[in-house]
C-alpha cells in the first residue's frame, strides 16, 4: 500500500510491504513550488501531476505500480465529527447524516462529499433511542481536481481520506484506544491540525492557519531554509540561534491550542484532555516542548510514534526511521496502513 500525503508545500510518500510482516519499502518528501496548491485546492493540475510523478520517481516507485494508493485531503477544507442521530435502518442513515451535519459545516451540502461510519466509541453513551456515527465531509473543489490529477497519472487510488483520520490510525495503538482525552497536534508547514480523540473516536478537529513557515517569519531566510530542510536533525548551533526568535510566535500558537482545549473540557464533565501527542515536522522546532509545558502543566506530553501499529517486539525499539524523521510522515504512514488498521 502507498500513502500520499499532499499539503500546500510538500508531497510525502510512504510505501509499505503487504501484511502480515509490514516493513517500510520506500519513503520520500518533495517540496512543491508556490502556486500549485493554495489552501488545499489544486490550482495548477498539470504541474501537480508533474510533481506527483517526480515524487514517485524520487521514491523509486513506478507510476504504473499495481499497489493501491490512499491520498490525503487537507484538514482545512474538511469536517470530521461524531454526531448523534435517532436509531434507524441502515438505508435511512445517509439522509439523516446529511440533515444533521448541515447545521455544523460552514460550506453548504451542495458543495461537499459526505461519508459516514458507525462510531467505534466506548463508554460515551448516546442519548436513549440514539446512536453515534462518525461523519466526514470534504469540499468538492478540493477533491475533484485532485481526483482528476490522480486519474490522469493512472494510479489505483482506493480512497481519499481526511488527514485527521490517517493521523489517528498511525498514532493511536490498540491500548491507547481505551484511553480518554487524547489531543493530537500535527504541526505542518502552513497549518496546525488539532484532533481530539476521546472515547474511542475523533470527537473534535480544528485547523489553525499557521505552521512552521509562519513561526519562522522573524528568522533570516537562510536559517529558515536550513530549518525546513533539516527539521528531523537540527544542528545545535542553529537551534540555539533560532529558538528565541520563534518563542513569542510559538507561545501564540500554543495559547490558541490551549483555548481549544478549554472549550472541549468545558462541554461537560466527561470531556477532559489528559494526554497530548505532538507530531508533524514542526513538532521538532526548538523550544516548542517548553512552551507546551507552560500551558499544560498537568497533561502528559509526548512525541507521537507512527510505527505503533506496524512494529512489535524487538522491531518496536528499532523503527526504520528515528522518531524525529518519522513524525514528518505520520499522515502518510496512516494512509498506507488504511487497509489493515480500522479507525
Amino acid at each position: 500500500m502507498i500513502g500520499i500525503d499532499i499539503s500546500d508545500q510538500t508531497i510525502k510518500v510512504v510505501q509499505l510491504s503487504s501484511p502480515p510482516k509490514r516493513r517500510l519499502l520506500s519513503h520520500c518528501m518533495k517540496q512543491l513550488p508556490l502556486g500549485v496548491i493554495e489552501n488545499g485546492v489544486v490550482i495548477d493540475k498539470k504541474k501537480m501531476e508533474e510533481e506527483i510523478r517526480a515524487a514517485l520517481t524520487s521514491c523509486r516507485i513506478p507510476v504504473k505500480i499495481k499497489d493501491s494508493v490512499v491520498a490525503s485531503i487537507p484538514e482545512t477544507q474538511s469536517f470530521l465529527r461524531v454526531i448523534e442521530i435517532p436509531i434507524m435502518d441502515e438505508d435511512e442513515i445517509h439522509e439523516a447524516v446529511r440533515w444533521e451535519i448541515a447545521q455544523h459545516i460552514p460550506f453548504g451540502l451542495e458543495n461537499v462529499y459526505v461519508d459516514w461510519q458507525h462510531s467505534a466509541s466506548r463508554n460515551h453513551g448516546a442519548k436513549p433511542g440514539h446512536m453515534e456515527v462518525e461523519v466526514g465531509a470534504a469540499q468538492k473543489r478540493v477533491v475533484d481536481p485532485l481526483y482528476e490529477v490522480m486519474k490522469s497519472i493512472g494510479l489505483d487510488v482506493v480512497a481519499y481520506e481526511l488527514e485527521s483520520q490517517a493521523i489517528v490510525r498511525s498514532l493511536i495503538s490498540n491500548d491507547w484506544k481505551l484511553k480518554q482525552g487524547i489531543l493530537i497536534i500535527d504541526l505542518g508547514s502552513t497549518a496546525t491540525n488539532v484532533v481530539v480523540y476521546d472515547y474511542g473516536a475523533v470527537r473534535f478537529t480544528a485547523s489553525l492557519p499557521y505552521g512552521v513557515v509562519q513561526l519562522l517569519k522573524d528568522v533570516s531566510a537562510q536559517d529558515a531554509r536550513a530549518i525546513m530542510e533539516n527539521l528531523e536533525a537540527l544542528p545545535k548551533e542553529l537551534s540555539d540561534r533560532v529558538e528565541p526568535k520563534i518563542a513569542h510566535l510559538a507561545d501564540a500558537l500554543v495559547k490558541d491550542i490551549f483555548g481549544i482545549v478549554k472549550f472541549y473540557n468545558g462541554i461537560d464533565a466527561k470531556h477532559e484532555v489528559r494526554e497530548i501527542i505532538l507530531t508533524g515536522g514542526g513538532s521538532n522546532l526548538p523550544g516548542l516542548d517548553g512552551v507546551f509545558l507552560k500551558y499544560f502543566l498537568e497533561v502528559n506530553i509526548q512525541r507521537g510514534n507512527p510505527w505503533v501499529n506496524i512494529l512489535s517486539g524487538k522491531d518496536a525499539v528499532r523503527p526504520p526511521l528515528d522518531i524525529q524523521e518519522s513524525v514528518r510522515y505520520s499522515t502518510a504512514i496512516g494512509l498506507a496502513i488504511r487497509s489493515i488498521i480500522p479507525l
